[in-house]
């Protein structure tokens, strides 16, 4: 086999390393980067290569290439061994080169590759899976090592990873004299810093904050790409000189489908590109439902957090007040397809700069309001002919014009007619002697906007098939899995199916499937997205593929069923739990197809098949779990669909219902949670009878769901039915028992009665360990929640004792870091403040807050958290300031994250006004309360244990300061309702009703505090104010 050398990889490397010390010695605005200055200092011997000359940064490659060749000879005698060709190795080789150069040109990866050198592999996972693809399956084994090697090299040389070595990167610099007096001093930074590996490390994390956490950039949604040789409308100029200049601030293109509306959109999104507008955003809007999931996933690139965030109502109007509030620039947002004016009503953007367009079929409805019309029609008949003529190097003029008139110069079959023509060696006489004669039994349907001549459905349909014959003639293999992605394309979103799904579920991510779909994209009959994450079918296309297969019920069929396949097999979990962006993509790619499909009148047949049912049970699961419950909501329409089809009483419909319900308890709409619950559970127990799985699952689903609503009665009757069933049916050590013995604890606990949750703890903690062993994650949990109970009983050093051992076991478990350990590591810390141990507490939190805004973000749910636990123990070591610091600190992040009426909002809104309240400051302590309050009986209940807190607190506060009957009226309808919810002997009751005696008593109305009290309580008894 032919030798070649690994060295013009090695200077791709070298150079790649070079790009990267200019973004750390001269940090672009777009780019910077802030590092500590020893590691700075390295970068800055790295970019002086570039002062030597090109011989320089050769011999520094060639270094590299030594240390790669050893990295790879294995994988290199192994392809030997295989017979595998050496051009096939060397494009490998070159596959990798091409990469490093894309990287280098990409400020966004050098800068991340920088920051985070250790995360440089999983930065660019996708360009290294888009590069695989052009790699012959015989090397692939080889490109993989290539890959390894060069990133593992990366990491090797970088400073600031965890795996950098000096002396490496000394030895590969060794000759190059202009860097090592500079070099020397880094190397005994470096070995100072040895003994303060963590503290250097946390320099680095506090000098990130000067980064730029959002793009200046934004390049938003899916588009379509610019068609090569696209032809210019007269409708054009004026476009682009109304929208660039801004005398249009809204612009409507109207006209019938396939005229070119979206082309024309595609071009001025393209114009405003490449003149580096600051936002350019692509929203797909055949439907209200669609366009507000485009505001809101924009307003997640915008920075818009969701996580465990409102209704998606909500989350859209925050996108468009981040819109509006916005400094003047030029921005563009295109809705597409819009199908009625009505989908946009409250919905439309407005700023300084910028832009909306609008594309759709509707002639009407668009006067008015500020819009500009801009009506596209068809060609003109000589640029259809032009086309024709100049696409097929063919000079029948006449011909061409025969042709565009029986296609009525419609755009998108002129263009597929002088591609089919082309591509089939038709003269065009051929092809209008075919397009005559062929004869579709039903050509294009026509909806509102159309006029199509009937030659239209005979072009596209003559341009599908003539792209699979080609294929199939080149491989029968190639040709099946073509049309079945056609057939894919016509029935799923019209907005385009994520193309790693063609190529992956339909054969398994085979060549065969990529060489098909790169024949169909070759062909014109569809086309990849702007970012080339999806593949489009033009909507005419797609119905003349649909009306053409409907005709034969055995394709049909097919067709569907390969639809409901593709669906059911997304798998969320194939992708690792620390790419968490990667994953939550993915599950909302799958509720995008899924609640398009359900709203299409063509693709509702999917939800007959149970691969849908499977795949919609899954996209409400992982949508709730990925910390988007309102996505999950918006599929309501195809779980009502779901259940129209397969009928209320199948499996795919109950386990959908549940999920459904569980994403409403999740996004805080607790009474329809409820009401799905209650009709799922009647369903379940007279359709499949009291001990089915899932009569059994939407028991606790709706458990848990009173339990939130605070109906904790009804909660407990569901868990000790559930546990009571259980034990008989699964027998007393099933996991599943455990689960619901832990569960019906649990609610005893939030009921007050803690005794008897601590006896189920306790019996639950013996039979994990005796079942399960010391090490399960449900052996942990259930130490952790009987410490949680004797912290509440008032037992401190035995909670504290398991909280501790608990920490021990989850960090040497699942290691410091771990989400887990973390929260064992709060729950200790809350021990200690109970017991009063606040020095170790505070320690304890401020670690943890350190650790979380570390691992997890700073406006992670429970990075929040963990700063208002923080700012509690302050609060209970009198430090004031402090906690007054932290708490507006955290509502002000929470209204921003989570918005004004979220339940964690209001909880930070009471516990600031509680420590203004404390800190002698009525004055802004009780409007916060009345917020609050006003907040809580609008968003949750009046009975809801949330409400009542904060009505106490209000009520307490009113009476400090001298409103007596405002207070009694409070404290006297929180006592009424929380003897009704809680029950007399429930704590909270207690204290209400002392609350209510002593406010009686402070007005002379000692009568009526008699009354509540028997036996009466000592005048001298005082209330508990605080909030919880």
């Amino acid at each position: 086999m032919v030798a070649f050398s690994l060295v013009p990889l090695g200077t791709r490397l070298a150079v790649f390393l070079l790009r990267a010390s200019d973004a750390v010695a001269d940090p672009s605005p777009s780019g910077a980067v802030a590092l500590i200055e020893e590691v700075r200092a390295g970068w800055r011997g790295i970019a002086a290569l570039r002062g030597r000359g090109d011989e320089a940064v050769d011999s520094f490659g060639g270094r590299i290439a030594s240390r790669l060749e050893a990295e790879v000879a294995d994988a290199r005698r192994r392809c030997e061994e295989r017979g595998v060709n050496a051009g096939l190795l060397r494009g490998a080789m070159t596959e990798v080169e091409v990469l490093l150069e894309e990287l280098a040109k990409d400020d966004a990866v050098v800068v991340a590759a920088v920051r985070d050198p250790d995360r440089f592999r999983d930065v660019i996972r996708g360009r290294v899976q888009r590069r695989r693809r052009n790699v012959e399956e015989a090397a692939e084994p080889f490109f993989d090592a290539l890959v390894r090697a060069v990133t593992g090299e990366f990491v090797f040389l970088v400073l600031g990873s965890a795996n950098f070595r000096i002396g490496a990167l000394r030895q590969l610099l060794d000759g190059v004299d202009a860097i090592q007096v500079g070099f020397e001093g880094v190397k005994t930074e470096q070995e100072e810093q040895t003994a303060h590996f963590d503290g250097r490390f946390d320099r680095i994390e506090d000098a990130e904050e000067l980064v730029p956490r959002r793009p200046s950039r934004v390049r938003f949604g899916s588009r379509p790409m610019e068609v090569s040789g696209f032809v210019e409308r007269r409708e054009q100029a004026g476009l682009f000189g109304a929208v660039l200049s801004g005398a249009a601030g809204r612009t409507v293109l109207t006209g019938m489908r396939g005229s070119g509306k979206s082309q024309l959109a595609t071009a001025v999104a393209a114009r405003c590109e490449a003149q580096d507008w600051k936002l350019v955003a692509w929203v797909p809007a055949g439907s209200r439902e669609a366009v507000l999931s485009g505001l809101v996933e924009l307003g997640l690139e915008l920075g818009v957090d969701v996580e465990d965030g409102p209704s998606r109502e909500v989350i859209a109007q925050r996108c468009l007040t981040a819109l509006a509030s916005a400094q003047k620039s030029n921005r563009l947002i295109v809705f597409d397809d819009v199908d009625s004016p009505d989908d946009l009503k409250s919905l439309i953007p407005r700023g300084v700069g910028l832009r909306v367009l609008v594309t759709t079929t509707r002639l009407a409805d668009w006067e008015g309001a500020g819009w500009a019309h801009v009506p596209v029609g068809v060609f003109e008949r000589e640029q259809s002919i032009g086309i024709l003529l100049d696409r097929t190097d063919q000079t029948g003029r006449e011909t061409a014009d025969a042709i565009a008139g029986a296609l009525g110069d419609l755009p998108v079959a002129v263009v597929q007619a002088a591609a089919t023509a082309r591509r089939d060696r038709y003269t065009l006489a051929d092809y209008l002697e075919v397009l005559e004669r062929t004869m579709l039994e039903e050509g294009v349907r026509r909806r509102e906007g159309d006029e199509y001549p009937e030659a239209v459905g005979v072009a596209l349909w003559l341009a599908f098939q003539s792209a699979l014959e080609r294929i199939e003639d080149k491989s029968l293999r190639r040709g099946a899995i073509a049309r079945a992605q056609l057939g894919v394309l016509s029935v799923l979103a019209a907005t385009g199916v994520p193309a790693r799904w063609l190529e992956k579920a339909l054969d398994g991510g085979s060549d065969d499937a990529r060489g098909a779909l790169s024949g169909l994209i070759e062909s014109s009959v569809c086309q990849l997205s702007k970012d080339r994450s999806k593949v489009m079918i033009h909507g005419l296309q797609g119905r003349a593929i649909r009306e053409a297969w409907k005709d034969e019920p055995e394709s049909w069929g097919r067709v569907e069923e390969e639809a409901a396949g593709l669906l059911g097999a997304v798998d969320v979990t194939a992708i690792p739990v620390s790419d968490s962006t990667k994953r939550r993509r993915e599950a909302l790619d799958l509720v995008e197809q899924l609640r398009a499909t359900a709203g299409q009148d063509h693709s509702k047949g999917l939800f007959s098949h149970s691969r849908t049912a499977d795949a919609l049970a899954l996209a409400l699961w992982y949508a709730v779990e990925l910390g988007d419950p309102q996505a999950a909501v918006s599929l309501s329409d195809a779980v009502d669909l779901l259940d129209e089809t397969l009928g209320p009483d199948h499996p795919g419909t109950l386990v959908s219902r549940v999920g459904l319900a569980s994403a409403y308890q999740a996004a805080g709409r607790i009474d329809e949670a409820i009401g799905l619950f209650e009709r799922t559970l009647a369903d379940c127990e007279r359709g499949l009878g009291d001990d089915d799985h899932y009569t059994l699952v939407s028991r606790v689903g709706l458990a848990f769901a009173y339990r939130d609503a605070g109906r904790l009665k009804e909660a407990i009757d569901l868990f000790e039915r559930t546990l009571a069933d259980s034990e008989r049916v699964l027998g007393p050590d099933n996991p599943h028992t455990l689960t619901a013995r832990n569960n019906l604890a649990g609610a005893y606990e939030s009921a007050g009665r803690l005794e008897r949750a601590i006896d189920l703890y306790e019996q639950n903690l013996a039979e994990a360990l005796r079942v399960l062993g010391p090490d399960h994650p449900h052996t942990l949990t259930s130490r952790n929640n009987l410490a949680h109970a004797y912290r509440s009983a008032g037992r401190l050093e035995r909670a504290i004792d398991l909280h501790k051992k608990n920490l021990a076991d989850r960090e040497r478990i699942l290691g410091p870091d771990h989400p887990d350990t973390l929260t064992s590591r709060n729950n200790l810390a809350f021990a200690y403040q109970a017991a009063g141990r606040l020095d170790e507490a505070i320690d304890l939190h401020k670690k943890n807050l350190a650790d979380r805004e570390r691992v997890l973000g700073p406006d992670n749910p429970d990075t929040l958290t963990s700063r208002d636990n923080l700012a509690a123990a302050y609060w209970s070591a009198d430090s004031l300031d402090e906690a007054i610091d932290l708490f507006e600190q955290i509502l002000a992040d929470r209204e921003r994250i989570l918005g004004d009426d979220h339940p964690r909002t209001l909880t930070s809104r009471g516990n600031l006004a509680a420590a203004y309240w404390s800190a002698d400051r009525p004055d802004e302590a009780v409007p916060l309360f009345e917020q609050n309050l006003a907040e809580a009986l609008r968003v949750l209940r009046p009975d809801h244990p949330n409400t009542l807190t904060f009505r106490n607190n209000l009520a307490a506060a009113y009476r400090s300061t001298g409103r007596p009957d405002e207070a009694i009226d409070l404290f006297e309808r929180n006592l009424a309702e929380a003897l009704r919810v809680l029950g007399s002997g429930h704590p909270d009751t207690s204290l209400f009703r002392n609350n209510l005696v002593t406010a009686y008593r402070a007005v002379g109305r000692d009568e009526d505090a008699a009354a509540l009290l028997d036996p009466p309580s000592d005048p001298d008894d005082t209330d508990a104010e605080a909030p919880a």
